[in-house]
């Protein structure tokens, strides 16, 4: 049976596999190994099932439509001749034209008068960002496409000398665009900003380097983190010394990343910027048209690395129902992205190297010995050793619970494991690398799984930010999900100490949140926060998913929120809570002594810095309202070294404090528009 119909390959592969490894004798069989963690026992009993055997994956994506092309280029140019709005005319034409070459060969005469057409339009309308995309696009067009056809050959030389021509005047005009938005931006009326005013004033996202001397044994942190294990919290980043809110303590690249289906059109394939921000373009690849690029740089990235062997079969992941189920298209890709750099890169030539030219003729014999090896991965406990994000072995030290998970739920695994080992195994072939015997096809498909699995609890989400004109608020929308081996080391809080931001290309930047005492743990939140769920839901969530009970300062004292307005000073000696900011102010002895270390504190002076605080943290928020960020993080980050040192956590002024933090950090990371 070849399942052709590229609207069910893989829910009718999935429901018959199922529906029989839950007979018996497969079922049996397949708890057992369950039960033991054996991988490559459970991927075994999978393939001997009737319809694995059977299904013949098939190229399945959206091809060229050169015919359809010259429709909608035809209908750009009817709306230009019948228009009245001139600009509102152009702008309509560009969304024809980009559609047109979505639609259109690479290597077609419809393609480049689309390019060239829809170059010019962004030129009257005054995007001159997008008009330069638009050329360096055309101008990396091979001459090779035309070689066998002396029209088409002359008609691009022509186009590209046009091109150079609008580039030489884009660049001229974007310089002195940026001098006076830059003049503007220095007399600011301090008028509210709207959505389209913040996301214009920031055009290009810069990832930020981490604070202090680069950790020599971690690579993507900072001195100030340390690496630890023990065998009540495993492996945990600790801090080397007292660290201040705000300071940048890792930035980790991701070893593996994926796109979200709902982001497909509205972001870049590569580097996920959002293609709805007022100075990005839309850029089809060159073999379908479902992807979109920022950047001709980011396509031809894209292509070298990952996309020629997923392009061909990546509407299989787009079937309707299959997007629905848990493990969602982003997941599933994400594995199909990690077995596949696993398997074509070693380390010293790492997928995302971008100065490797050529393709792997050869697969990775190394990965090949790592899951076939008898002995079990044994998780990194040596505080010593290199601690590099892109090397596959910190990926297979991923905890994955495979012994804890319900046999049902790796069952489902080990069927996605083993459909996603296949359409591997024909891009690979389709691309003309090694054919695979049947026993590198059980390692590929067990590999697949381990990878399932550590992403089921490992997988981080990328994220853009949406400001929201009415709320003056930056409300967070998911582009994708990414492994990230250096923030996995991270242990959970429902207070945690630390945020995360995406920036371009799936890179993620951890800021201390609040302040860090030497020696204490570095934490990240995996789920709900105390601040909005109770208790008992956040535990039942978290051993659902990760199966620990969680100990954290929120769950052991049992926090509540809304917290009390009352703020409580603590000694700064011996750390004993003492007076509140109400018994201070209406007391008459300011000054006070600790009852439990006997230390004086003249709480007079400190209820006095404490309301000049607070006033500035009101100020600050007045600031982002205004979208003057960078002044406001500068407020926000004094006033919470005064409440850290001086108040009792928790307390409704740090809390509030951080949370104008992460809208400050929202603004400097990813962004777009509705």
């Amino acid at each position: 049976m070849t399942m052709a119909n590229h609207g069910s390959i893989f829910i009718d592969f999935y429901r018959q596999a199922y529906d029989t490894v839950m007979m018996e004798p497969f079922i049996s069989r397949f708890k057992e190994f369950s039960l033991k963690g054996d991988r490559q026992g459970m991927i075994r009993v999978i393939i001997e099932l009737p319809c694995v055997l059977n299904t013949k994956i098939t190229k399945s994506y959206k091809g060229k439509n050169d015919q359809q092309a010259a429709l909608l280029y035809q209908k750009s140019l009817d709306i230009m001749k019948e228009g009245k709005n001139k600009m509102d005319e152009e702008s309509k034409a560009c969304n024809i034209l980009t559609e047109a070459l979505f639609a259109a060969s690479a290597c077609s005469l419809i393609f480049m008068n689309a390019l060239l057409e829809r170059a010019k339009h962004w030129y009257k309308l005054g995007a001159w960002l997008r008009c330069l995309k638009d050329c360096e696009c055309m101008l990396a067009l091979p001459l090779s496409f035309y070689d066998e056809d002396a029209e088409n050959k002359n008609i691009y030389l022509v186009y590209k000398k046009e091109c150079f021509h609008l580039k030489h005047e884009c660049s001229r005009k974007l310089e002195i665009t940026i001098r006076r938005k830059k003049k503007t931006r220095g007399n600011s009326s301090g008028m509210h900003c709207s959505s389209a005013e913040i996301t214009t004033v920031k055009n290009v996202v810069s990832t930020p380097t981490v604070h202090g001397k680069l950790n020599s044994s971690l690579k993507s942190c900072s001195d100030a983190v340390a690496f630890q294990f023990d065998n009540n919290r495993g492996r945990h980043l600790v801090a080397t010394r007292d660290i201040c809110a705000g300071s940048i303590l890792i930035v980790d690249q991701p070893f593996s990343s994926s796109i979200d289906k709902e982001a497909l059109d509205r972001n870049c394939l590569h580097c996920y910027s959002s293609l709805k921000l007022e100075d990005n373009v839309r850029i089809p690849c060159r073999m379908c048209q479902t992807v979109s690029y920022c950047t001709e740089t980011c396509r031809k990235e894209s292509w070298e690395m990952y996309h020629k062997y997923e392009c061909m079969i990546l509407n299989l992941f787009l079937e309707e129902g299959f997007n629905q189920r848990k493990n969602k298209l982003s997941h599933l890709l994400l594995a199909y992205r990690t077995t596949l750099i696993a398997v074509l890169y070693p380390n010293e030539k790492k997928y995302n190297d971008t100065e490797t030219k050529h393709k792997p003729s050869n697969l990775n014999t190394e990965f090949f010995k790592q899951h076939q090896s008898k002995e079990k991965h044994t998780v990194i406990s040596n505080t010593n050793k290199i601690y590099d994000p892109l090397d596959y072995t910190t990926v297979l030290q991923l905890e994955t619970n495979c012994t804890n998970v319900d046999p049902n739920v790796n069952a489902i695994c080990s069927i996605e494991a083993v459909f996603i080992a296949k359409c591997l195994i024909f891009s690979l072939d389709e691309i003309g690398i090694d054919s695979l015997d049947n026993e590198k096809f059980i390692t590929l498909a067990t590999a697949t799984l381990q990878h399932l699995q550590a992403i089921n609890c490992n997988a981080y989400e990328i994220i853009e930010n949406i400001y929201n004109g009415i709320t003056h608020v930056w409300e967070p929308r998911n582009v994708g999900c990414a492994i990230y081996t250096t923030v996995s080391l991270t242990n959970h809080s429902c207070y945690p100490n630390i945020v995360r931001h995406s920036y371009p290309s799936g890179k993620v930047v951890v800021r201390a949140l609040r302040c860090i005492g030497k020696g204490n743990e570095i934490l990240d939140c995996y789920g709900p926060q105390f601040l909005n769920e109770e208790k008992l839901a956040r535990r039942e969530y978290l051993w659902k998913k990760y199966n620990f009970v969680c100990e954290c300062d929120a769950c052991k004292y049992n926090w509540q929120f809304p917290l009390q307005d009352t703020l409580n000073y603590k000694c700064k000696t011996c750390f004993k809570t003492g007076y509140s900011f109400n018994e201070i102010k209406n007391s008459m002895h300011k000054i006070k002594h600790c009852s439990q270390c006997n230390e004086k504190l003249d709480y007079g002076k400190l209820n006095k810095q404490l309301s000049r605080s607070i006033e500035r943290r009101v100020n600050a928020i007045s600031k982002m309202y205004q979208g003057c960020y960078k002044e406001a993080l500068n407020q926000l980050l004094d006033h919470i070294d005064l409440v850290e040192r001086f108040l009792e956590e928790p307390n409704i002024e740090s809390i509030k404090t951080q949370q104008c933090l992460i809208q400050c950090y929202n603004f400097f990371g990813c962004i777009s528009i509705n």
